[in-house]
């Protein structure tokens, strides 16, 4: 990463003293307009960034900095009704320091009345460091955080890019391949998935699990018997489940990428009078709370959520700190429990 650009090469390129370039930055009014736009428009260029730190240690004040916390709208807009993003998010505020860091959600959709433009913060250097939730493929996001070389915790499979960013997720793949393996030592042959969003990296490990359980035990992988729903709550399963029945295709247990998923999965095959587990097989993903109430109580994969979500925020104050982190790539494993839907 580039050397980050300081009060002094502001000054040295304009031929001002860093006094003046500081409050030129400041907006103070002792110092002409024409020299406070100058001064602005050459700190962007720079891609200054101003040293939070060091103000709190001159003023003897503590100025709040700004987390961004960048998820996809589709995916986080119910954040209230998803317990797996409450809990990552409990996690988050448990963890943070409230006297000096403020989260700032960015979930809404871009043309909705509460969108936060999280491009305009990075820009004006509003925000001291970000985390990205559902990590896409190739995403833009993660670049454009790259170029802004601020603190980064991507929750996802990412490589980081440097010595200010790190990542952490759950093993995906395993645990595709405990609920698919589950399945087939259940003599469960013709297994359907109702998988994640396209473009999501979960969604792409998700089916790599799936289609590696299949594969170990000698089982075709076939095409459709696998549904992409479009949205991720009960919605997605029951619509997915309505979609196999329109495919005309023989199944007998169905893995599901997330409990919420299971959940419509299952109404659906009720509508069609095929009974859970005796005629198909369920398994979810997440373990949520109502996994173990739902009838019948889910089979299911739990993932350490709360222990993710605290990782990657303590991970993240250390790298706001310049320290180090002791895993860049944390990868934590996901356990298969058994009920009764499997």
């Amino acid at each position: 990463m580039a050397k980050a650009t300081t009060l002094k090469d502001i000054a040295e390129r304009l031929g001002l003293s860093v006094p003046t370039v500081s409050r030129a930055l400041g907006g103070h009014n002792d110092i002409a307009l024409e020299t406070r736009q100058l001064v602005k428009k050459t700190a962007r260029e720079m891609n200054y960034r101003p040293n939070v730190h060091a103000k709190n240690l001159v003023t003897q004040q503590v100025s709040m900095e700004n987390i961004l916390i960048l998820g996809v709208p589709n995916v986080l807009k119910s954040i209230a009704f998803n317990s797996y993003y409450a809990e990552i998010m409990r996690a988050f505020c448990d963890t943070i320091d409230t006297t000096r860091y403020r989260l700032v959600l960015s979930v809404s959709e871009e043309n909705g009345p509460d969108f936060i433009d999280y491009h305009k913060l990075i820009r004006d250097h509003s925000a001291s460091a970000a985390i990205v939730l559902d990590l896409q493929i190739n995403d833009e996001r993660v670049n454009e955080l790259t170029r802004a070389d601020i603190p980064l915790v991507v929750l996802g499979e990412y490589t980081p890019r440097g010595s200010r960013q790190c990542a952490v997720w759950t093993d995906n793949v395993e645990g595709a391949y405990l609920a698919t393996r589950h399945l087939i030592l259940r003599n469960r042959r013709k297994i359907a998935l109702v998988g994640g969003l396209i473009g999501q990296m979960v969604s792409q490990s998700r089916l790599m699990g799936y289609r590696k359980a299949l594969e170990e035990a000698d089982i075709p992988f076939e095409e459709k018997l696998v549904v992409e729903p479009i949205e991720v709550d009960e919605h997605g399963g029951y619509t997915a489940m309505y979609e196999l029945f329109h495919r005309n295709v023989e199944f007998d247990s169905v893995f599901c990428a997330s409990d919420l998923r299971s959940i419509g999965v299952i109404k659906a095959l009720r509508e069609r009078g095929i009974s859970v587990p005796e005629d198909v097989s369920v398994v979810g993903y997440d373990d949520l709370p109502i996994a173990s109430y739902f009838d019948p109580p889910l089979t299911t994969i739990r993932q350490p959520t709360y222990k993710v979500g605290a990782y990657a925020m303590r991970s993240l104050e250390k790298l706001i700190r310049g320290e180090p982190v002791p895993q860049k790539r944390k990868v934590f494993l996901p356990e298969l429990v058994i009920r009764s839907s499997a």
